[in-house]
C-alpha cells in the first residue's frame, strides 16, 4: 500500500465534507491497494440519519417562514402554503422554493381572474392557466393592478429566479458561485493541487452541491417575496 498517498487522502478527507472521484480513479485506488470501501445501511437507518440532518436545518429556518394571511387565503392557496410549510419543517429548501414560486404564480392568475370578472362574468380560468408568468405580469400591469415599478420587480424575479428554478437551469443558478479552495490529488503521482477562487459554473461536478448551498441561502428571501405578493393579490 502506498502509505504516503494514503496519508494525503486521509488529510483531504479530514478537511472536507466529502470527496469526488471518477470510476477510473476508484479503480486506480483499488489497484494501488488503497482502502476503498462501500458502506451499506438499512432503509430505517438511512431515514433516521436523514431526518436528523434535515431536522437541524428545519429548526434553523422554520421560525422565519413568512405567514400567509388566513383571512384572505382560499382553499387552493392554503393547500399550497401547507405544502410549503411542510418543506420548511422537513428541511427541503429546493422543493420549498419551487412551491413558493408556484404559489406566487397562482396568486397572480387569481388576481387577474378577479379583475377580468368585473367586466366579463364568463371569464375562463382555463384560458388564464395557459398564460406564462411573464404574460400574466404584463396583463396585471395592463389592468393597472400593479405599477411600473412593481411590474419591473416581478419581471426581474420571473427571469432571474423563477425561470432558472422551475426549468432547472442549474448552471445559470450557480453562475456567480465561487469556491475559495478546491483541493485535488493525482492518484498516479500523489501530487496535491489546490485551486483558488474556483468558478463553479465551469465545474459541472460541483453544480448540484453549489445549488444546495444556494437553496439554503435563498429559501427565506424567495419565500418572503412570493408570500408578500400572494398576500397582496389575494387581499385585493
Amino acid at each position: 500500500m502506498d502509505n504516503d498517498l494514503k496519508k494525503k487522502l486521509d488529510e483531504l478527507v479530514k478537511n472536507s465534507n466529502y470527496l469526488l472521484a471518477t470510476p477510473e480513479t476508484l479503480e486506480q485506488m483499488i489497484n494501488k491497494g488503497l482502502p476503498v470501501k462501500s458502506h451499506q445501511i438499512t432503509y430505517s437507518e438511512y431515514i433516521d440519519k436523514l431526518f436528523e440532518e434535515k431536522k437541524r436545518f428545519a429548526q434553523s429556518i422554520i421560525s422565519q417562514l413568512p405567514l400567509l394571511k388566513t383571512e384572505i387565503a382560499n382553499a387552493t392557496a392554503s393547500a399550497l402554503y401547507n405544502e410549503l410549510r411542510e418543506c420548511f419543517i422537513l428541511g427541503i429548501p429546493g422543493a420549498g422554493i419551487t412551491l413558493a414560486i408556484i404559489l406566487l404564480e397562482y396568486s397572480c392568475r387569481h388576481r387577474l381572474f378577479k379583475e377580468k370578472l368585473k367586466t366579463n362574468k364568463n371569464t375562463s380560468w382555463s384560458k388564464l392557466e395557459k398564460l406564462l408568468l411573464g404574460q400574466t405580469i404584463n396583463k396585471l400591469k395592463e389592468y393597472l393592478i400593479i405599477s411600473e415599478e412593481e411590474h419591473l420587480k416581478l419581471e426581474d424575479f420571473n427571469k432571474s429566479i423563477r425561470n432558472n428554478y422551475l426549468h432547472y437551469n442549474i448552471r445559470k443558478l450557480v453562475k456567480d458561485a465561487v469556491l475559495k479552495e478546491l483541493p485535488s490529488i493525482k492518484i498516479d503521482t500523489g501530487e496535491v493541487n489546490i485551486e483558488k477562487n474556483v468558478d463553479i459554473k465551469d465545474k459541472p461536478y460541483l453544480w448540484f452541491s453549489a445549488k444546495r448551498a444556494l437553496d439554503n441561502k435563498n429559501i427565506i428571501p424567495i419565500t418572503k417575496f412570493c408570500i408578500d405578493w400572494t398576500n397582496k393579490f389575494l387581499s385585493e
